[in-house]
């Protein structure tokens, strides 16, 4: 018997079973809760930024003043479990094969005792007094229900497109303190009973998407009380290119929150989607518009400037910020891939719309229903001024 399968069973876990529901899978452990917060990290390896991440919770686990535990879930069939692992406060589980973060932080969730879950991802390293800071703020409010927080504006990777989003992260989630209608599982807790309540985590989401943002809004529509609290601090060590950031924002972000936008009647109008995103997002694709169109009629260039300059206006707490963390030649370049970044994510906000009541145009033609969909054209003009950047 190796190491794992030893823990497992001596923390009498059972294998999952595919045909049980989420919620039934979580309610089953729900009488087992007596301790005050469980954080939870799932991973893949037990090395690189996981170790680093881990330790650093092992860590402020000696130092809390909370009865606290940690819950690693590898997704996956693990080698052999690092002997620093090894500690009365921490359980490993594991899926088995690999089955995406929301499937093993549901199944870490089973086997969690605290009144509180903590997820934490496995690039992120929690600030020193992030526990305390949690579990106080749960203390405090009785009536609370999920919390999340921010990275912090000093960001461990380099290179521009990793300092650039990160920085972004900070300043999208600082800028945003108070009620929130989403959910971020990067640094983000929530009541075990609220979680069990709705479910947990969307299974169908087989890897990192928009699965917590979904988590937020069900929590939401179901009365929870949500805040954003960016004096929850963590570092972020996720190294991006340029092509990770495109790939990720428009297959794993863009494309499945599109898709929770036309299934929600109502979205929060906070994060990426205030009022400020939203216009970004139309001058942006403005710009690019004019920009082409300048090449044969050169008169369009006034328009580009004049677009430019309302994106320019609306983000320049943003560049300032980027200005004064690495100089004014890495803060023309974050408009550059903020601009970028603004167009690709409403291009593909509108495709996905497009796709979509087409879809649901010859559904009710084929089911022979006598309902009329809303025109492509009344329902684009609805979501226009909703048009978001999709990085949170």
């Amino acid at each position: 018997m190796d190491e794992m399968t030893a823990h497992d069973s001596e923390q009498g876990l059972q294998r999952r079973q595919v045909e049980e529901s989420p919620r039934k899978r979580l309610a089953a452990a729900q009488n087992a809760r007596q301790i005050d917060l469980s954080v939870i990290m799932p991973t893949i390896f037990w090395s690189g930024t996981f170790e680093r991440c881990a330790r650093r919770v092992l860590s402020l686990l000696d130092e809390t003043t909370a009865n606290a535990e940690v819950v690693f879930v590898f997704d996956g069939s693990p080698p052999p479990t690092p002997a620093w692992l090894a500690r009365p406060d921490v359980k490993i589980v594991k899926t088995g094969t690999r089955s995406g973060p929301a499937v093993a932080r549901n199944l870490a969730a089973e086997s969690a005792r605290g009144e509180i879950l903590f997820f934490v991802d496995a690039d992120v390293e929690l600030a020193a007094d992030t526990i305390d800071r949690v579990h106080a703020a749960f203390a405090a409010d009785p009536d609370l229900v999920g919390l999340f927080g921010a990275y912090d504006d000093e960001p461990a990777a380099v290179g521009l497109a990793s300092t650039f989003r990160n920085l972004l992260h900070h300043h999208t989630h600082v800028s945003n303190p108070g009620t929130a209608g989403t959910f971020w599982s990067g640094c983000g807790a929530m009541r075990t009973t609220a979680f069990l309540d709705v479910g947990g985590f969307d299974e169908k989401y087989a890897y990192p998407s928009v699965e917590d943002i979904e988590l937020g809004m069900r929590v939401a529509a179901n009365g929870g009380k949500i805040l954003l609290a960016p004096e929850v601090r963590c570092k972020h060590l996720k190294q991006w290119t340029l092509a990770s950031m495109v790939v990720t924002d428009i297959v794993h972000r863009a494309t499945p929150w599109t898709r929770l936008i036309m299934n929600s009647r109502e979205l929060p109008a906070t994060l990426n989607l205030d009022w400020r995103g939203r216009l970004s997002g139309i001058c942006s694709v403005l710009l690019a518009a004019c920009l082409a169109v300048a090449v044969f009629m050169p008169v369009a260039l006034w328009a580009a400037l004049a677009c430019g300059l309302v994106v320019v206006t609306l983000n320049s707490g943003f560049y300032g910020l980027c200005a004064r963390k690495r100089g004014v030649g890495f803060a023309v370049a974050s408009f550059a891939l903020h601009w970028t970044y603004f167009v690709y994510s409403s291009l593909t906000f509108g495709a996905v719309t497009l796709h979509e009541l087409w879809l649901r145009s010859r559904q009710s033609a084929a089911s022979g229903t006598n309902v009329l969909l809303p025109t492509a054209a009344v329902m684009l003009a609805a979501k226009a001024s909703e048009l978001p950047p999709f990085g949170q």
